[in-house]
């Protein structure tokens, strides 16, 4: 059996730091069970790093690197992967910030783009991307999510 492919929204790291315990952080246990390989960008990892040495300290964004680094089968999507697409999908993307995100999913051939970004899940883009919120993708997996509103 082929496991499906789930590309992590930023959002997801960052509920996992600042919530005790929340439908991402399962996510990310799932990731690190086996049950999905989890795919991220360069440009997810410049994102977290940038919010986290914002708001925490650089230890925190430190242990943050290294938890995405070290999931189980991750597959990072290279810039150059994600400019061979370039402008492809520029005009269903309201958000510039976004569009590496956008990009990054179709280069990898995910199956998901897991997130809790409402505002990206309604651009134009929803036809063509399968959004899905952490707690619907929890129960994709077949597993029990916790009854938090982090639906998109």
């Amino acid at each position: 059996m082929e496991l499906i492919k789930g590309y992590l929204d930023t959002n997801i790291f960052l509920i996992f730091l600042e919530e005790d315990i929340s439908n991402s952080e399962l996510v990310i246990e799932a990731a690190n069970n086996g049950l999905f390989i989890p795919v991220v960008s360069f440009h997810t990892f410049k994102e977290v790093m940038h919010n986290l040495k914002s708001r925490y300290s650089k230890d925190t964004a430190s242990w943050m690197r290294t938890l995405i680094w070290t999931m189980q089968g991750l597959h990072i999507v290279r810039r150059e992967e994600i400019d061979t697409i370039e402008d492809k999908y520029r005009e269903l993307v309201g958000d510039e910030n976004d569009l590496p995100h956008v990009n990054a999913y179709f280069a990898s051939r995910c199956d998901y783009f897991i997130t809790t970004n409402r505002r990206l899940a309604q651009m134009k883009i929803k036809n063509k991307i399968n959004f899905i919120s952490p707690k619907r993708f929890l129960i994709e997996l077949g597993l029990e999510p916790l009854d938090k509103k982090d639906e998109i």
